[in-house]
């Protein structure tokens, strides 16, 4: 009875150490703005486990108490921070520019962007009036699809090529996928097309406040955004959507019926994966003999992740492919 009662406390001792030895840490990563920075990457640097933050700007992550975290995102110095225990780290990432470089966030600060045309052209939204050009969120109920990205506007910001930021609350957004044109309202009634050389990137918040982070890669395409997937050390992977319009085709002769009696907007995407290293761009198809071709110098781990992962290639499984890659 005895030696079991020192066996029951040596084991409860044991386990004590070993849950002693991971931590979670709940932190956040802001700007030296005082901004949040959604999708930073957070990575321990001793076992290479990583997160991304969410489009507040935290994250969550098991380490040890000891751990040495490297934080890296687009625009941005890397930092290095060492956790010393703690549980509650906020991280301040340094703009790659001066501060200086970047200017004030108010409502003047799209006063350089010009429609995409050249003039001061508004594209009125839900006017109601005749012969407006109308950005219609909202499709009639004989279309299927939609050539915007959203129903409705939606929140975000625009870094231009020289990084700076475009954001304030009164903005909203939406992006054409059929020409590729980013719209920009003040007032949900009247928006215009930003110039597309003032685009560097831009990030837009879903309905449930994700963000999905658009880039300019004229390797891709150059009138279209590709979305980003993943981004790291070694990869990016992008997904492209091209949008076209098919109008309904039915057609009947009393006795068969061909076709649909429906217009429709069809979208059709593409996955890239640009080559940090050597800056070159593959198309990735949504196969595994084409993910083993593309990363063919990598065999080993794409095998590892094959074992790993199963299911359906799609967004999700194409996004963890590339966050294991650049591990």
């Amino acid at each position: 009875m005895k030696k079991t009662t020192i066996l029951f406390l040596l084991s409860a001792f044991v386990c004590k150490i070993a849950a002693a030895q991971t931590i979670t840490i709940n932190g956040s990563v802001k700007d030296d703005t005082g901004n949040m920075v959604p999708l930073a990457y957070v990575q321990d640097k001793a076992d290479n486990t990583a997160t991304r933050t969410d489009s507040l700007g935290k994250f969550t992550l098991k380490t040890n108490p000891n751990a040495t975290l490297l934080v890296t995102s687009a625009g941005y110095e890397k930092k290095v921070i060492s956790i010393k225990g703690n549980t509650d780290i906020i991280v301040v990432l340094k703009s790659e520019k001066t501060n200086s470089n970047i200017p004030a966030q108010t409502p003047s600060a799209f006063n350089t962007y010009t429609a995409y045309n050249g003039t001061a052209d508004a594209l009125l939204y839900n006017s109601g009036m005749s012969g407006a050009l109308l950005p219609v969120f909202h499709p009639v109920d004989e279309t299927k699809g939609s050539r915007y990205l959203f129903t409705d506007w939606a929140s975000g910001f625009v870094v231009d090529p020289k990084d700076s930021v475009y954001k304030n609350p009164k903005y909203g957004f939406n992006y054409d996928k059929m020409n590729g044109g980013l719209l920009l309202t003040m007032d949900k009634r009247t928006a215009i097309e930003i110039d597309p050389s003032k685009i560097k990137s831009f990030t837009l918040y879903d309905n449930l406040n994700q963000p999905q982070v658009y880039e300019y890669v004229p390797e891709i395409n150059k009138t279209h955004y590709p979305m980003l997937l993943s981004e790291g050390k070694n990869y990016k992977i992008y997904k492209l959507t091209s949008t076209r319009f098919v109008k309904n085709d039915f057609h009947s002769d009393g006795m068969t019926s061909t076709g649909n009696n429906y217009d429709e907007y069809v979208d059709t995407y593409t996955y890239y994966v640009y080559n940090v290293q050597t800056k070159q761009v593959q198309e990735l198809a949504p196969k595994k003999k084409a993910i083993k071709t593309v990363f063919a110098s990598e065999g080993k781990k794409v095998d590892s992740f094959f074992s790993a992962y199963d299911g359906s290639i799609d967004d999700s499984y194409i996004r963890s492919l590339g966050d294991f890659m650049n591990q």
